[in-house]
């Protein structure tokens, strides 16, 4: 019996992951292991691993085969004595489709066109188009599912086709509308990707009209008698091999060609142009940037990740990863500013270490899927060593109507030192918000702030000014860490 799915993926019996205390492992049977034999002998391998674009694994030695074959027999079902286990490299944080902005998630989809077409230049495929197959460091997708990997089997078509439409070119396609992102789509489908009716309902008029897409819609169809491709065309592509593979690597362009076309621009959004940051003096941008630094200095070694909360295009991020040789991620509600920061990602100027996280405090990703541990909440998965929230919780006090208590303790619950830049009551922006809400009675001051995270935090002190209305706050030592 499956009691913990954290623990492994269990959709493919042939070939599943599974936690130890001392790393994650492949536990793969059949064809399955062999192909991925196939593939860790290949020069393919070597390339790809080399320029850290897929996950490194090797065989592990019987003894320690035999210790993880035991366990796993007995928490989730039977296994094959014939079965090999695999050491796979592991990747912190993981994330989820739906936290990745549009040109993550076209990242993601160029990079599994790009490893398939790789796959079969030595005679593999994927089994599988799964978003979930894809991974970030940083900003850089890594493809971390190698138990996807299979022999290919002559097929003019692709299986994995229809899953490829459904995980990235639909919600792409709805993501090119002005205020809906491909994440939406993906909170919307409840992780499992939107179907080719449902993208046509909600994407814009322009792309409904687009031959490119309308046919590729109409292949995730089901045939009659719900025959998959490869068993209608098995005889004529087993005859002629040559000519099934030329089909399916031209499928595979087509999908990189309607890739490439949803992706034309950035998201129009409320943040998307805040990188001029015309509000701050150059002077003041300059100390807001600097006290950044020190705090993560003096809170992170390097290599450790940082959390950027309300992190618009990476500007503060750029400079913290590049100083202080930290990853950071970037987590913000705004789509359109989160393209600008994957799209600026490609030049070396530091962002290479930054991740691109969509999120909102008031409303971080929890625990879901079988038994609501199938994807673990972003608590569980991002574990900073110190926390960036600048300019936010006033959006958050006040916008959204969220007491200072809970606000704090949302921050709080990284357990993680905190800097704060708290914008003062009396700065126009405050005002403006205010001004916009009737009979607004909540509690946003200084004071409230500071009781707050007091209550919290065992270390907290005013740190100066990024403004005459701005003030860094830090708060250190998390209550609940000390205690423990």
């Amino acid at each position: 019996m499956v009691d913990h799915p954290e623990a492994l993926s269990y959709r493919d019996p042939e070939n599943f992951a599974w936690h130890e205390a001392d790393g994650w492992f492949r536990i793969a049977s059949g064809e399955s292991a062999a192909a991925m034999e196939t593939f860790r002998a290949s020069a393919t391998y070597e390339s790809w691993t080399e320029r850290d674009a897929v996950v490194a694994f090797d065989e592990v030695k019987p003894e320690v085969a035999a210790r993880v074959l035991e366990r796993a027999r007995e928490r989730t079902r039977a296994i094959p004595d014939s079965a090999r286990v695999f050491a796979v490299d592991t990747i912190d944080p993981i994330t989820y489709p739906w936290e990745w902005p549009n040109r993550a998630l076209a990242e993601a989809a160029r990079l599994t066109l790009d490893f398939r077409e790789a796959l079969l230049e030595i005679g593999l495929d994927l089994k599988d188009a799964s978003a979930f197959n894809v991974q970030f460091r940083g900003r850089r997708p890594i493809f971390m599912d190698v138990g996807s990997i299979e022999f290919w089997r002559p097929n003019p078509s692709w299986n994995a086709s229809r899953q490829f439409i459904e995980h990235f070119i639909n919600p792409l396609a709805i993501g090119s509308s002005a205020s809906v992102s491909s994440s939406d789509a993906w909170v919307s489908s409840r992780g499992r990707g939107t179907t080719s009716d449902v993208a046509r309902s909600m994407m814009p008029a322009r792309l409904r009209r687009r031959m490119g897409l309308l046919l590729l819609h109409a292949t995730t169809k089901p045939r009659e008698k719900n025959a998959p491709a490869e068993v209608h065309y098995k005889d004529d592509a087993d005859t002629h091999r040559d000519l099934a593979l030329k089909a399916t690597r031209s499928l595979n362009r087509r999908l990189r060609k309607n890739i490439d076309k949803l992706i034309a621009g950035v998201h129009a959004t409320t943040w998307a142009d805040y990188g001029s940051r015309e509000h701050y003096a150059a002077d003041d941008l300059r100390r807001k940037r600097d006290l950044s630094v020190s705090f993560v200095d003096s809170a992170a070694d390097a290599g450790d990740l940082v959390v950027d909360i309300g992190g618009n295009d990476g500007y503060v991020a750029q400079e913290i990863a590049t100083r202080c040789g930290v990853r950071v991620a970037v987590m913000d509600a705004d789509a359109g500013a989160l393209d600008h920061l994957v799209a600026d990602g490609s030049a070396d100027n530091g962002r290479s270490e930054i991740l691109a996280l969509r999120g909102d405090l008031t409303n971080m990703t929890e625990s879901s899927g079988l038994l609501g541990s199938e994807f673990s909440s972003l608590y569980d998965r991002v574990r900073p060593t110190a926390v960036l929230c600048q300019a936010v919780l006033h959006h958050v006090v006040i916008t959204q109507g969220v007491p200072m208590g809970l606000a704090v303790a949302a921050l709080a619950r990284f357990q993680a030192p905190v800097q704060i830049e708290f914008v003062l009551p009396e700065d126009d922006k405050v005002r403006q918000l205010v001004s916009q809400i009737p009979q607004w009675r909540g509690d946003y001051s200084r004071d409230a702030l500071l009781m707050a995270l007091r209550s919290r935090f065992t270390d907290v002190a005013e740190m100066g000014n990024t403004s005459p209305t701005r003030v860094i706050i830090e708060a250190r030592r998390p209550r609940h860490a000390v205690s423990s």
